[in-house]
Order: structure tokens, then C-alpha cells, then sequence
């Protein structure tokens, strides 16, 4: 019982703590927004969730539910993770960790608790979404009887087991130093895009709902080729409406579907053997503050009296205020964030994009690998001081909303060039000015968008979450617009495509320094 106990008050105050942050408004309003554009009017002109491209089912609440369901599964898998992937890591920053490990705590009763809000956290949005999905079924106005039954089973069988499997693999991440920043959110990026691609064959996945929707289509339309697409699609000849009426749950699919909660308790027992806990050892040569101990140690300051000199009387101190010397602080900054091995993988890559031709890496997705393996660094810009706490320092120094800034965003291109510098070379030795344009303009433009989600959100994962999506639709499946290489951009001159990046990269570093100057004047 005071197991329980101890679980459920670790949840609850987690939980608390969390639904204050402006984060999970954030994903709780943009999931209630997808939700609303999944149930499009029926002049809007596309669908969301369609079979064969020309139909899709009446909104009655078993096609709300399971259309909604599925659109917020993918979502909330993907920003779920990163939403969630802080409860550890922010207990350590904020030195709760110290109490917790002075208090009979076990770690398997602590990550419980942290799971379970994890989770809570999670199923909030999910129940947010199901509110809305039942407000536009009655909106739309094709059935407004709603079946509470059709249009919640959705989630509970589908959406809230897979969440939970999210909810303890962001525990685990966090209790592992390699998977705690930025080369975890890749990682699970990866996951998510391997998920994605078997979501359909997984025996737990949405395949109970898009094979029941074929079936149900092939009586009413024999002719109907067995395919489904979810996702935003204009269709060219009218939709066509049919009745569906929904998957019924027998108790072995229930059981079928409740696979990942197995799956997630065994990842947290993996967790709670992986954790350490919040002993950490003291690094020799540290300070006691610096590793999150007291140390008791009387300094001479400390037992000194109070100064008499006067401030009139002390010898001036000229300001330092060249910007070069600046400048290059910024790059031993960026430098320490990256390892010998990160070095040693970025000079091979220069060599191959080198050395091969530029068919060949394209090829062989040697380019588009160039420019995601920076991510790291370009999470860091404007957000440094923030996340180190030295944020009152820099607002000391003089110009500090220009100067640092155009520091941090030249910091960032002379890193970008030094990753792509091979690249760039072999597109001069091979007079190649259309993708040498697409190239020097994802130099200007990669920085500026980490700049600028630096400096709005004061955190690095926003622009890692927002690139990977922009990296993986763009260079990786060769989106038009979105492919900054070129690939995707077929209708588009190089020169007018490389003007918009070019412009979007100025209003970025513009609204970056908007921003910082107005915190400097709240300062």
C-alpha cells in the first residue's frame, strides 16, 4: 500500500508540474487542431483518410473515430516523445533529484511514477482530440446521433496502448547519457519512421480499421481497388460516400491490441535496471556546485568582513568589446559540443562528397546524410545561455542583442560550411551552379532556422523535432518546396528557389533579433 502510495504522488505531482508548462499547451492545441482538419466539410475540396483516392465514410461516429484515431496515433507518436522526454533530466535541473535521492525512494517506485504521468500526460491529449472528433461529427452535420462506443474504442484499443509504450521509451532514453540529447531524438526518429512504415502489418497496428473499411467498401462497390491513403489529398474526380459501421472488439483482438502494454512494462523494468539513480559521482577538479553537492567548505570570502574600499578607488577595467574575439568564443562553443568521433565522421564525409561524383552521392544519399549530421550543433544556437543559466551574464555585455546573435548565426554557417565543405567544392570542380545554389543557400538557411527556434523557445528540441521533419520530407523523399538540394523542386528555377530560401533566412535571423531585443527590454 505504501508502494502505491509513493507511486501515485510522484504521478500526480509530476502531472501537475507538467500541464503548466506552455509546451503541452502547445501540442495539446495543435493535436486538437489536427483533429479539426482531419473531419474536412464536404466542399473543402480534400480528404484526410480515403480509400482508392475517391471515397471515404459517412461522418457517423464509427468514420470519425477511427479516421481521427489513426491521424492522432502518428501524431502523437512522434510529438508525444519529445514532449514527455524531460521529467528526469528537469528533476536533476532543478536539484528535486537530491531530494528524492535522500528519501527511501526505490527506482522502479520513482520511474512508475514518472511512466504514469508520462502517460496521463499523453491520454489528456487523446481525450482532447476525442472531444473534438464528437464536436465536428456534430458540426458536419451527415449523422449527428453520436455512438460513444464507435467513436471512443478507437482510442482506447488503438491510440492509448501504443502511447504507452511512448510514454516509458522517453524514461528510458533519459536514463541513458548517450540517448538524452540530441542523438536520441534521432534515434527515436528513426524508430518513428520505422513504426510508421509496419504500422499497417504490426498485429496491433491500424490495419484492424483500414482492412474493415475495404471490406465494407468492396460490398457496396465490387469495383473498388483495395488501397487507403491517410494524409492531406485533392482528389481530381468526385468523393464518393459510403456507410461504415465500425470494427467490433471481440476479446481476442482486444487482447491482440493490448500488446503494447506489455511491451511497455517491460521497458520500464529495462529502465528501472539502467537508471542510476541521482548519486552521481563528483568529477575530479569540480565544485561542489557544479556537481549538484554541497560541499561545506568555509571560503575566505565568506569569513572576511565587508569591504570598505570604494568603487571610486578601484583601478578601471577597459571593456573588451572587439567582435571577432567573440566570434571565436561562439565556435569554441559550438566545438564542445561535438566529439572527436562526430570530427572524424565529418572529415570522411568531406572526402567522399569530395572525391565522388556528385550523381554518386546523391546516389548513395551521401549529401543528404551531410545535412543532418550537424543536428546538434545547430540545435544549440540561441538557446545556450538559456539552458546553461548564464543568460544574466550575456545580457551584461554591451550590444548584446546584435552582436551575440550575429556571432551565434556566423558560428553556425562557418560549422555548416565546414560540413558541406566537400560538397561544395566538388560542385565547383564540376561548374554544377543550379544545386551550387541550393547548396550555399541551405548554409544561410539551416542556421537561421536554428537560430530563430533557439531564441523563441529557449530550447534545442523544437528545431531537432521541426528539422528532422523538414530533413526527412525534403532532402530524403525529395518534397517539392521542402527539398532545399534541389531534388524536389522541378517546376522551380535554382535562382528563384535559392531568392526565397535567401529571403526566408533573413526574416528568420530578422524575427530572432526582433525577439531577443524585446527580452533584453523585459530585462
Amino acid at each position: 500500500m505504501r508502494a502505491i502510495s509513493m507511486i501515485y504522488y510522484i504521478a500526480r505531482a509530476d502531472l501537475l508540474e507538467r500541464t503548466r508548462h506552455f509546451s503541452f499547451l502547445v501540442t495539446l492545441g495543435l493535436a486538437m487542431m489536427a483533429a479539426y482538419f482531419c473531419v474536412p466539410p464536404a466542399d473543402a475540396g480534400y480528404v484526410t483518410v480515403h480509400l482508392g483516392g475517391v471515397y471515404r465514410g459517412e461522418y457517423n461516429s464509427a468514420w470519425i473515430g477511427a479516421s481521427v484515431a489513426i491521424s492522432s496515433l502518428l501524431f502523437l507518436s512522434l510529438f508525444g516523445f519529445y514532449l514527455v522526454k524531460n521529467s528526469i533530466q528537469r528533476d536533476k535541473r532543478t536539484r528535486v533529484g537530491e531530494i528524492i535521492a535522500s528519501a527511501p525512494v526505490k527506482k522502479l517506485y520513482y520511474l512508475t511514477g514518472k511512466a504514469i504521468s508520462n502517460f496521463a500526460v499523453l491520454s489528456l491529449i487523446a481525450a482532447a482530440v476525442m472531444g473534438v472528433a464528437a464536436a465536428m461529427q456534430w458540426n458536419r452535420g451527415e449523422v449527428r446521433r453520436i455512438e460513444v462506443w464507435e467513436l471512443v474504442s478507437p482510442f482506447l484499443f488503438m491510440v492509448l496502448p501504443v502511447l504507452a509504450v511512448v510514454a516509458v521509451l522517453a524514461l528510458l532514453f533519459e536514463t541513458r547519457k548517450m540517448l538524452r540529447g540530441g542523438l536520441g531524438n534521432v534515434v527515436y526518429f528513426a524508430l518513428f519512421i520505422l513504426y510508421a512504415a509496419m504500422i499497417d502489418s504490426l498485429p496491433f497496428g491500424i490495419s484492424v480499421y483500414t482492412s474493415d473499411m475495404m471490406r465494407e467498401l468492396h460490398e457496396v462497390a465490387p469495383a473498388f481497388s483495395d488501397s487507403y491513403g491517410i494524409g492531406i489529398l485533392f482528389p481530381h474526380a468526385p468523393i464518393q460516400r459510403f456507410e461504415y459501421q465500425g470494427v467490433e472488439w471481440t476479446g481476442g483482438l482486444i487482447l491482440q491490441h493490448l500488446i503494447p502494454l506489455a511491451a511497455a512494462a517491460v521497458l520500464l523494468l529495462l529502465a528501472a535496471l539502467l537508471f542510476r539513480g541521482f548519486k552521481e559521482p563528483v568529477r575530479s577538479g569540480s565544485t561542489g556546485e557544479a556537481s549538484g553537492e554541497i560541499t561545506g567548505v568555509d571560503s575566505a570570502v565568506t569569513r572576511s568582513e565587508p569591504s570598505t574600499i570604494r568603487a571610486a578607488k578601484l583601478t578601471p577595467v577597459p571593456a573588451a568589446g572587439g567582435f571577432w574575439p567573440l566570434l571565436a568564443g561562439e565556435l569554441r562553443l559550438l566545438r564542445k559540443g561535438a566529439s572527436m568521433g562526430w570530427f572524424i565522421v565529418t572529415f570522411l564525409l568531406s572526402l567522399l562528397c569530395l572525391f565522388l561524383p556528385a550523381e554518386v552521392s546523391r546516389t548513395w544519399m551521401i549529401w543528404p546524410f551531410v545535412w543532418i549530421w550537424p543536428l546538434t550543433l545547430w540545435s544549440g544556437m540561441g538557446n545556450r545561455d538559456t539552458r546553461y543559466r548564464t543568460e544574466f551574464l550575456a545580457l551584461s555585455s554591451p550590444r548584446f542583442a546584435t552582436r551575440q546573435l550575429l556571432a551565434i548565426w556566423l558560428a553556425g554557417i562557418l560549422a555548416t560550411l565546414f560540413a558541406g565543405g566537400g560538397m561544395l567544392i566538388r560542385l565547383l570542380l564540376e561548374r554544377d551552379t543550379a544545386q551550387l545554389i541550393y547548396a550555399v543557400s541551405a548554409v544561410l538557411l539551416i542556421p537561421s532556422l536554428g537560430l530563430v527556434c533557439g531564441v523563441l523557445t529557449r530550447t534545442h528540441r523544437v528545431f531537432e523535432v521541426l528539422y528532422l521533419l523538414i530533413w526527412y520530407l525534403g532532402p530524403f523523399n525529395k518534397t517539392p518546396i521542402l527539398d532545399f538540394l534541389g531534388g524536389g523542386v522541378s517546376d522551380w528555377r535554382a535562382e528563384q528557389a535559392g531568392g526565397l530560401y535567401f529571403l526566408l533566412s533573413l526574416g528568420m535571423v530578422g524575427a530572432a533579433y526582433a525577439v531577443r531585443s524585446w527580452q533584453v527590454k523585459q530585462r
